[in-house]
């Protein structure tokens, strides 16, 4: 019987860990991930915690926001604001698309790509390139990043009914970066 019962928390542990993650699995899981600044240095992510908590990307030369998105969980507290700190910045390494991961919260939180062209950022939920199915939770995450200049794998973690949760691979290809293609992943 105690047995049994190791056996089942240590499932549920596991498999928390394994599944719907993306802060890091050790040490601070309030670390931001990725890097805020773009590889070539002209444009960096801050997170601004007033009036309301919101993800602004920062023309570094002029010193102004070309795109703003505010957060899953908005409302200036102290949680909120740890969670929207250790958001995930992931750029490509010519910086022109980054992935804007907010930190997985229940499966809750956003991901978003902003596609740069000539100073400014057109933004996209990644909702509308891979449809979140009606669940009980679903997320899609960064997992685990640019595989290519152009290509960035993603992962679809969804729950149904108290079932353990599910997770889908995607790969995302931006070489037209006005129309993503979309495919099945491993």
């Amino acid at each position: 019987m105690n047995n049994l019962l190791v056996r089942v928390v240590a499932f549920h542990f596991v498999s928390g860990c394994l599944f719907a993650q993306n802060p890091p699995l050790t040490g601070d899981p309030y670390t931001p991930r990725g890097r805020a600044r773009s590889p070539d240095g002209h444009y960096e992510w801050r997170v601004r915690k007033v009036p309301t908590i919101r993800y602004e990307l920062i023309d570094i030369a002029t010193g102004n926001a070309i795109a703003t998105v505010n957060a899953y969980y908005p409302d200036p507290d102290e949680m909120n604001i740890r969670y929207a700190n250790a958001a995930g910045f992931y750029w490509n390494r010519g910086s022109s698309v980054v992935a804007l991961d907010e930190l997985n919260r229940r499966r809750a939180g956003c991901l978003y790509f902003f596609v740069l062209q000539g100073g400014k950022a057109a933004v996209r939920r990644a909702g509308q390139l891979i449809p979140i199915p009606k669940t009980e939770e679903g997320r899609l995450v960064v997992d685990p990043g640019w595989i290519s200049p152009t290509k960035i794998r993603v992962r679809l973690a969804a729950q149904y009914g108290g079932i353990a949760p599910t997770s889908k691979f995607y790969l995302i290809d931006f070489s037209n970066p006005d129309a993503p293609q979309v495919q099945p992943a491993k």
